[in-house]
């Protein structure tokens, strides 16, 4: 998918299970990996550590791709620190609007 971008969003626990519900409702959504089903999710969510590991959605057209990273080379948070230090590296052709913050501190 070389090229493509992805609108981020940031669900909270407390919202998860009605938006997995109601998001796997929709008639023209596909689970790619059927077996996990929102009880595997869920539990995925809730052991986590968001410090070592990454879990995430990942919707593309009307497909959807669940996923859980461990045993990261990187930690999300130094990830994520190096993104920001070297976001020209990472984003060649993107060039921020003016005043537009692409890291958070």
């Amino acid at each position: 998918m070389a090229g493509e971008t992805f609108k981020a969003n940031f669900i909270p626990r407390k919202n998860l299970a009605a938006f997995l519900n109601a998001w796997l409702a929709a008639p023209d959504t596909v689970l790619l990996q059927r077996h996990f089903i929102n009880a595997h999710i869920l539990e995925a969510v809730d052991k986590y550590n968001p410090q070592k590991d990454v879990v995430f959605l990942l919707e593309y057209g009307h497909n959807a791709g669940f996923f859980y990273l461990t045993n990261l080379p990187i930690t999300p948070p130094q990830c994520y620190k190096t993104v920001c230090r070297e976001w020209a590296e990472f984003q060649p052709i993107f060039t921020p609007s003016v005043g537009e913050k692409i890291c958070q501190d």
